[in-house]
């Protein structure tokens, strides 16, 4: 198993930030608004002095949120562990309780059917947040269990291969042009392969489990132009820049979306969400069992769960997931907007924490690789 992670800590003066987010970053102790007995644990925080996190995010993603927190929480010494994997974070935690060395305090990761294991070997701390109201019961599937981001899988391709006409805005659309472009697009097509895997398998799981026997007919049509499977978006959207690919479905916005940030790129690369079954995969957070800074983990899960923390993270490049949340200020998309776009709730396919995606893995990658025709 990997051990090896790489660990972050920040602190900057507020006058880093924007202007409009420095009366936010000033303000100190307990936010207005908590229960009374709140600031009890803001000084048992401030005697720990110290948090540990691991999480999948980068340095990047956390340093808008360590920002604000350090503003509102001075005395407190934060270091993210950023790991190769999302199950890294589950094993290196349970791998250090087992022989009770120390573990982070604060875990944060894409993984639903890890956070259902997790969960199911009793390691998730109850906790019951004051920003638990504001967030609806999809986010929120066990007690002490919150959401970090809402983050889209979408279509990509590269624009100079694929004419406006064939730039698919839904799966429907989608299958339809891979059977009629079949020739021109074999091993031209990319995609996460379910038999990887992880990411690959909880998303082709969550998008069947919103279409059912309707989204095995679309795979099947995918089938013939041959798709090539990566494992990351990273590699995905390298190969669609260059040609190599044609186009993606399923590819993660957030790695995808500082791309554009490059003129050059931009000119080739385009993209849209899918409009018959928006992905989203629930970035999970929770406060495991063998924490030792429970009062200093409370603060962070409160704080990340606020909507000051939401928009730190979205500034930080991940989809803000509490609904009273807009796109500004440096946030591209938002939960709430990625649902307009695509004509509401109904037609959005959660990746979330059904216990099914452990219990059928084995039938699922069957069909799957039977669909695709993939030995």
């Amino acid at each position: 198993m990997n051990r090896i992670g790489r660990r972050t800590t920040l602190a900057l003066p507020a006058l880093l930030l924007p202007a409009g987010l420095r009366a936010q970053a000033n303000a100190t102790g307990a936010p207005a608004g908590y229960p009374q007995g709140y600031q009890e644990v803001v000084a048992g925080a401030e005697r720990e002095g110290s948090l540990l996190i691991s999480s999948i995010m980068s340095a990047e993603n956390w340093r808008p949120v360590l920002e604000g927190f350090n503003r509102r929480y001075p005395k407190i010494k934060v270091e993210t562990l950023d790991l190769p994997n999302s199950r890294e974070v589950f094993e290196r935690y349970l791998a250090e309780r087992g022989t009770n060395s120390r573990t982070a305090d604060l875990l944060a990761t894409a993984d639903p059917s890890g956070w259902i294991e997790f969960q199911q070997r009793g390691e998730v701390m109850p906790y019951e947040s004051p920003e638990a109201a504001a967030w609806p019961a999809w986010s929120k599937p066990w007690p002490g269990v919150y959401t970090v981001s809402a983050d889209p899988l979408v279509f990509i391709y590269n624009k100079m291969l694929v004419p406006e006409a064939q730039q698919p805005k839904s799966f429907a659309q989608f299958a339809n042009l891979a059977q009629e472009n079949r020739a021109r697009w074999r091993n031209k097509l990319t995609s996460y392969g379910a038999h990887n895997g992880g990411f690959g398998y909880s998303a082709n799981f969550g998008f069947v489990q919103k279409h059912g026997d309707q989204a095995w007919e679309w795979f099947k049509q995918i089938a013939p132009a041959q798709p090539r499977w990566e494992r990351s978006g990273g590699p995905m959207t390298e190969k669609v820049t260059s040609g190599e690919y044609a186009a993606g479905w399923f590819v993660s916005a957030i790695t995808f979306w500082p791309r554009l940030n490059d003129p050059a790129r931009a000119r080739v690369l385009g993209w849209n969400f899918i409009e018959d079954g928006q992905l989203v995969i629930l970035r999970g957070m929770a406060i495991p069992k063998g924490a030792r800074n429970v009062n200093a983990a409370k603060l962070m899960l409160d704080y990340i769960a606020s909507a000051e923390g939401q928009r730190a993270f979205g500034r930080g490049g991940l989809t803000p997931a509490r609904p009273d949340i807009r796109p500004g200020e440096g946030i591209r998309h938002t939960f709430s907007s990625i649902s307009e776009a695509v004509g509401g709730e109904k037609n959005i396919a959660f990746i979330d924490y059904n216990p099914a995606m452990l219990e059928q893995y084995q039938p699922f990658i069957d069909r799957w690789k039977q669909a695709y025709g993939v030995s």
